[in-house]
């Protein structure tokens, strides 16, 4: 399914101010895209722009999103509810940061 070059650029940010970006690829890369570019009925440029803020943002969103299913979410939920006791080595862990020069103290 073609894309008009208007809906390309309408996924993109609308800014007031512009910033330059550019690659060097294999010329069987820069000759697909823009075709690609073409058939979507806009420029190279506005073509890979586009492509490459959407993939941006999908990258963003798988980092920073955690999916549970079912049970991991019923295990989560539990354990918020109910923690366990710290170990030996959690009290020495939290013991350590206390006495180095990360920990604020009030």
């Amino acid at each position: 399914m073609a894309r008009s070059a208007e809906n390309l650029l309408s996924a993109l940010p609308d800014e007031k101010s512009e910033s330059r970006l550019s690659a060097r690829v294999p010329l069987r890369v820069k000759e697909t895209i823009e075709l690609a570019a073409e058939l979507s009925g806009a420029t190279a440029t506005q073509f890979m722009a586009q492509a490459a803020y959407h993939a941006a943002q999908q990258l963003i969103e798988q980092e920073r999103v955690v999916r549970l299913n079912h049970s991991e979410t019923q295990r989560f939920l539990a354990l918020l509810d109910n923690p366990p006791a710290p170990t030996e080595k959690l009290k020495l862990a939290v013991e350590a940061y206390k006495q180095s020069s990360l920990h604020v103290k009030n």
